[in-house]
């Protein structure tokens, strides 16, 4: 089993109560999972509702606006200059 899949048997154990060893060297390296009786439980929620309510609860990040500026050369003919203005932030009161 790979480092990063051995990682999340670990991290998911952590969760359930469930108690994980990793054994052997590398490539064969593996992870064994106890669950003891009373101490191992279920969450109460389930990992789509968490990744449901994290992903809704964030606004989409501000976008750059550009504004035309008009300024005066040496000639003293009009040019139409860009400028960035920088992105405002508005943050929303989410309530589960």
């Amino acid at each position: 089993m790979n480092r990063e899949h051995r990682k999340i048997i670990h991290e998911l154990a952590e969760v359930y109560g469930i108690e994980s060893v990793s054994y052997d060297s590398e490539p064969k390296r593996n992870v064994v999972i106890t669950a003891v009786r009373g101490k191992a439980a279920c969450p109460n929620l389930t990992l789509t509702a968490v990744i449901e309510r994290e992903t809704a609860g964030r606004a989409p990040p501000p976008i750059a606006h550009i504004k035309q500026h008009s300024s005066k050369n040496d000639c003293g003919s009009n040019w139409l200059k860009a400028v960035k203005e920088e992105p405002t932030i508005d943050y929303f009161d989410v309530q589960d």
